[in-house]
């Protein structure tokens, strides 16, 4: 994650994200959040989602009748998703340093976006922020791309083609260094011409144990760690998963 200043290449992306990335992810998010979150909390909930990009699961917790919040980093994702999702409240923050005057039930932050936040520092201080927001027996939950996801799929060259843009984007992964890297390269159809943009997203790679340590550093001492794909549900998180998802609580007080 960059500073909360130079969120540019975020902006560039936010066009095809909204058309892409958004819709695609949110059921997904949505299958886990249903079954580790949304029994643990009230109907009618505060609910954060943290790196909301453009707010396609913010709308749809909305809909379902909680009070949700979304914070990101780059204005342009939060132009769309103050289109999709009119009754949540949007703020353009940084989550490495976040405050906010409401407590909230549940914070969410999915899609990967933690991975973004580049060094273990500046991951514990978003959880220190998560835990200032949560309510005493609140539940904040987020998933992270794990290294056996980065050395497995990060080598490879993909791409969308539709009649009004095209975005190529081939990824890879320095074990060395543990930072993937998505050099996307998009056309766009405007006004009868097309338009080109590229733009680099930088992801680390943290280990489990590093994770869990960010997190008892922020207090966050409950933890439970799952892996889940839409065939085998949740079960335990082992070495050989691509994905993460830790669901944490904060202490009654």
């Amino acid at each position: 994650m960059k500073s909360a200043t130079t969120y540019s290449d975020y902006d560039r992306f936010a066009w095809v994200y909204n058309k892409h990335w958004g819709p695609h992810f949110t059921p997904k998010a949505l299958d886990v959040i249903e079954k580790l979150v949304l029994p643990g909390i009230p109907s009618n909930a505060r609910i954060l989602d943290l790196c909301c990009g453009t707010g396609q699961l913010a709308q749809t917790l909305s809909e379902r009748g909680y009070a949700v919040t979304g914070i990101d980093g780059s204005g342009e994702m939060l132009k769309f998703a103050r289109e999709n999702a009119h009754d949540v409240q949007f703020i353009l923050d940084d989550a490495r340093t976040f405050k906010l005057p409401k407590k909230y039930g549940a914070v969410v932050s999915v899609f990967d976006s933690l991975n973004h936040v580049m060094t273990i520092d500046e991951l514990t201080s978003v959880f220190r922020n998560v835990h200032k927001c949560l309510k005493p027996g609140g539940l904040f939950l987020f998933d992270m791309n794990l290294e056996h996801g980065y050395i497995t799929n990060w080598k490879g060259h993909y791409g969308i083609v539709e009649d009004d843009h095209v975005c190529i984007f081939p990824n890879r992964y320095n074990p060395e260094e543990r930072i993937g890297a998505i050099d996307f390269t998009i056309f766009r159809l405007e006004d009868n011409s097309w338009w080109r943009s590229y733009l680099t997203l930088t992801q680390k790679c943290y280990s489990q144990s590093e994770i869990l340590s960010a997190l008892k550093s922020a207090s966050f001492t409950d933890v439970h760690s799952y892996a889940h794909d839409q065939r085998k549900g949740l079960r335990p998180l082992t070495e050989k998963a691509n994905r993460g998802f830790f669901l944490c609580q904060k202490t009654m007080a």
